[in-house]
């Protein structure tokens, strides 16, 4: 570091700042202690000068009473000469009772002005008045005869500078010692003071930096003491909270992959859902074409046999009247002719039944809207499909049991496919029971509060685990795959019932059974 740099440090720095008012504040001490000296040596100075004149002006008059009684000038200024010359006086003068100058000598080197002074005065009296010496020096007085004059000493005070500049001289070295043994003294106990400061300095640049390692050691109990056991308190608590900030990073982490993961993953499931729906679409067109085609070859057929039957009836039954009756598949004419009719129109409407089933598929496939009505009867499309599903009923040992609410509200939707809802789930009721037995209920009714119309199929089979209940509306999803089923049946009954704005409810009891609720809403 170069001296400049120094310098500038040294400046800006605690320590610097508390040694120059520490070294300002004794100068001025020194000073103090310089003026109070110099000030007591001169008003002491002044003080003996005052006595010493006091004492020689009664000396004075005391020895001059019979010249200055006799007018004798010559022995009063021999009197005065002698007083300048082992007194150490700088000006005599002697006046008469009517205050007339006798004698005035002074010393060649008197200054011209009094101010440089210091006078005193006394009275001569005629009477010995024997005056002791502590009277002339403390001014006490008696009863004295009258007076015959006066005189004055002036003591010449020109030796006071001199004895101040001695005494200036002296107080200045000894001020100037004491003040430099001071500062030699106070730099090294403020530079061991402040040491502490500097390392606690050091210790918070460090943590400054991010390092909550360190710990000052502490020698003392004082307040540097307690400062650096309040830094290390603050740098233990800074670990604490970075160790804490970490492993909440860590978590945060952990916890954003995780999600990610999850995105990811529905992402995936919506992909698969959205390759399941195109592959709906082309199985839907596919099935539609592969359906059409003989359901319209069975359509003209069924037409076909109808008009040829009416053709023949009236011959048939001619020949019955000539011959009697007769038997036709194994039936009297007279039974089959009813049956054969009933036949022939049970194709018809099937295969119309057909049609209408493949182009709803295809609404669905469009997203097309079929034609709603806006006095659906529930209950009717319910009756529709127990005609369909019975011939399915007839072949195991299930019944089912209707109850079916009278003068249910109306609702909108299409006849023809909330007939096929309850149809494919009367058709999950009768599969779910594998042994082939039970009861299957089919329930309407009326919520008022909830404004909705249900329909409720339950069934007495085992129910369903939680794996697949939680799939149970996927596309082409259905644990009866290998048997024969296609996993669209719920998936479409639910779609359906959300196009009518209802909602499909599945209480699953496993090992007793399920129930199935369609809630649609009243008026639409």
């Amino acid at each position: 570091m170069s001296p400049l740099n120094r310098l500038q440090r040294f400046r800006h720095s605690y320590r610097s700042r508390i040694f120059i008012a520490f070294t300002v504040l004794t100068f001025l001490i020194a000073l103090a202690f310089m003026a109070i000296i110099i000030n007591n040596e001169a008003h002491n100075y002044r003080d003996r000068a005052n006595e010493k004149a006091r004492l020689l002006t009664s000396l004075l008059a005391d020895s001059i009473r019979l010249p200055l009684f006799a007018g004798n000038l010559p022995l009063l200024e021999q009197a005065a000469d002698n007083l300048l010359a082992t007194a150490q006086a700088a000006k005599v003068v002697i006046r008469d009772a009517e205050n007339r100058v006798l004698v005035a000598h002074a010393l060649p080197q008197v200054p011209p002005e009094d101010a440089a002074l210091i006078m005193a005065s006394a009275q001569v009296y005629a009477a010995s008045a024997a005056t002791a010496a502590d009277t002339a020096l403390f001014g006490e007085s008696s009863a004295l005869p009258a007076s015959i004059g006066s005189v004055t000493v002036a003591i010449d005070t020109s030796a006071l500078k001199k004895s101040i500049s001695t005494t200036l001289i002296k107080t200045g070295g000894v001020a100037l010692l004491f003040w430099l043994a001071v500062l030699a003294v106070t730099y090294p106990v403020l530079k061991r003071i402040t040491r502490s400061f500097h390392t606690l300095t050091a210790g918070l640049d460090t943590m400054l930096d991010g390092d909550f390692t360190l710990k000052i050691a502490v020698d003392s109990d004082d307040e540097v003491g307690r400062a650096a056991q309040a830094v290390n308190r603050l740098a233990a608590a800074l670990r604490e909270r970075e160790a804490e900030n970490r492993d909440l990073q860590a978590e945060l982490m952990n916890a954003m992959r995780l999600e990610v993961q999850e995105e990811k993953r529905m992402v995936m499931a919506k992909l698969i859902q959205t390759n399941r729906m195109t592959s709906l679409g082309l199985l839907i067109s596919s099935m539609a074409h592969n359906i059409n085609t003989p359901n319209g070859a069975i359509t003209l057929a069924a037409q076909h046999i109808q008009r040829s039957w009416y053709d023949m009836l009236p011959l048939l039954e001619s020949l019955t009247g000539e011959e009697g009756d007769f038997q036709i598949g194994g039936l009297p004419f007279s039974e089959e002719k009813s049956e054969f009719s009933s036949a022939i129109e049970s194709i018809r409407r099937n295969a119309w039944r057909v049609e209408r089933v493949v182009r709803d598929l295809r609404s669905y496939n469009v997203g097309e809207r079929s034609e709603f009505s806006r006095n659906m009867a529930v209950n009717r499309a319910v009756e529709e499909a127990m005609t369909i599903i019975r011939a399915h009923v007839r072949q195991a040992e299930i019944s089912i049991k209707l109850n079916l609410a009278p003068d249910l509200p109306p609702v909108t939707g299409n006849q023809h496919q909330i007939e096929q809802v309850a149809v494919n789930l009367l058709l999950n009721a009768i599969q779910a029971m594998s042994d082939g037995k039970g009861v299957i209920t089919v329930t309407t009714c009326h919520a008022p509060a909830d404004n909705e119309v249900q329909i409720i199929i339950s069934d007495e089979g085992g129910g369903m685990p939680d794996a697949v209940m939680q799939r149970l509306f996927e596309p082409f999803f259905s644990t009866r795959l290998d048997k024969g089923g296609s996993g669209l049946g719920l998936y479409i009954s639910n779609f359906i019932v959300t196009e009518h704005k209802g909602r499909l409810t599945i209480d699953n009891r496993e090992g007793s059974g399920t129930t199935v609720t369609v809630h649609l809403p009243v008026g639409g």
